[in-house]
C-alpha cells in the first residue's frame, strides 16, 4: 500500500486554520458583494423592463458557490436567467478564486436571433473592444483565458461572430480592481441589458 505523506508546505497548511478561515471570510464578502449587485440589477431592470425579454425576469437572482471549477473555488450570480435546451438568455457574474471576476451575456436560440442585429451593429462600431467572445466549444466554459474565448483588441469583425449556435460576450475585472469591482460589474451588466436600446 502506498504511503500518503505531506510535503512541508502541505503540513504547514493542514496544521493551521487561519488560511481556511480567511478564505471563508473572502467568500462571505463575495456573497455580500453579489447580494448588493443583484439588488441593483433588479432595480435597473424593473425600471427598464422593455430592455430584455419578459420571460427572463420570471426568476429572481440566484447566488451559488462551489469548490472545484477547474479545481478552484467560485461564486456565481445568475440574473436574469432563462435556460432551456434550445433557448438561453442569461447574465452570469462570476468570481473565480485565483483568477478574476467576470460578467457574461449568454444567448442562444430565439434570444440570439432577437439580439443578433444589435450585437452586430456594436461589433461593426468597435464597441466590443476589451471584451471576450465565445461562439463554439463548451457552451458553459467561463475560463476567459481558455481556447473557447477570443479577446477583442479592436480587430474583431462582425462577420466572425455571425450566426453561431450560441454567443457569449464577457468582460473581465481583475482582483487588483476589487474596490471598483461592483461598479465595473454593474457597468458591464448595463452595457449588456441596454444593447437593444443603445446598440
Amino acid at each position: 500500500m502506498t504511503k500518503v505523506s505531506l510535503s512541508e508546505e502541505e503540513m504547514w497548511l493542514v496544521s493551521n486554520s487561519d488560511w481556511i478561515l480567511t478564505k471563508q471570510r473572502i467568500i462571505e464578502k463575495v456573497y455580500a458583494l453579489f447580494g448588493n449587485l443583484s439588488a441593483k440589477m433588479q432595480l435597473r431592470l424593473q425600471q427598464n423592463k422593455q430592455d430584455i425579454p419578459p420571460q427572463t425576469l420570471q426568476l429572481p437572482p440566484k447566488i451559488s458557490k462551489g469548490e472545484r471549477y477547474e479545481l478552484l473555488p467560485y461564486v456565481v450570480l445568475d440574473y436574469p436567467r432563462f435556460f432551456s435546451k434550445e433557448n438561453v438568455f442569461a447574465i452570469r457574474t462570476f468570481f473565480w478564486w485565483g483568477n478574476y471576476f467576470s460578467v457574461t451575456l449568454h444567448l442562444k436560440g430565439i434570444f440570439l436571433q432577437q439580439w443578433h442585429n444589435a450585437i452586430m451593429k456594436a461589433a461593426a462600431e468597435k464597441k466590443w473592444k476589451g471584451f471576450y467572445f465565445s461562439t463554439d466549444g463548451n457552451e458553459f466554459s467561463f475560463n476567459l483565458d481558455g481556447k473557447n474565448y477570443r479577446y477583442d483588441d479592436g480587430s474583431v469583425h462582425a462577420g466572425s461572430i455571425l450566426q453561431p449556435a450560441f454567443l457569449k460576450i464577457s468582460c473581465k475585472i481583475s482582483f487588483s480592481e476589487w474596490n471598483m469591482a461592483e461598479q465595473k460589474l454593474m457597468e458591464a451588466f448595463e452595457r449588456f441589458t441596454g444593447l437593444q436600446r443603445n446598440g
